[in-house]
């Protein structure tokens, strides 16, 4: 319409840094497991047609991150026996009020990303330390 203005603001992205503890159960391999969470926590569509946990399309505008949803994720994956999330946070800012709050807020135009792409660390990182199993 005539006479008024339009501002229009990119999406700020914001690099995730997560690391999680993952206890295996002894008749699984360790490899095996850390294989299918990293699978299942990526940001690709999967084999089975279902995205990542960290899809682009699985994030909107200001959107809040909760650590309930990638213990429930990573828990349902075969042969974890238990999961226990010690970084939860924007990538470089030691802030431990998420994990103790369990959710990271996000500005209005801010976007979650988390690519655990080792070519582009500033993409958001994802730490698995794997213990237990075979």
């Amino acid at each position: 319409m005539a006479g008024y203005d339009l501002q229009v603001d990119a999406p700020r992205f914001v690099s995730l840094e997560i690391e999680m503890v993952i206890c295996v159960k002894p008749d699984y391999f360790r490899n095996d497991v850390k294989a299918a969470l990293l699978e299942v926590f990526s940001n690709r569509i999967l084999p089975t047609g279902r995205r990542g946990v960290f899809h682009p399309d699985n994030f909107s505008f200001g959107q809040t991150i909760y650590s309930s949803h990638l213990y429930e994720t990573a828990q349902a994956v075969s042969g974890v026996d238990s999961v226990h999330v010690i970084k939860f946070q924007r990538q470089g800012m030691d802030d431990t009020e998420p994990l103790k709050k369990g959710k990271l807020l996000l500005n209005r135009l801010e976007i979650a990303r988390l690519d655990n792409d080792p070519n582009f660390p500033e993409r958001g990182v994802l730490r698995l330390n794997i213990r237990g199993g075979k």
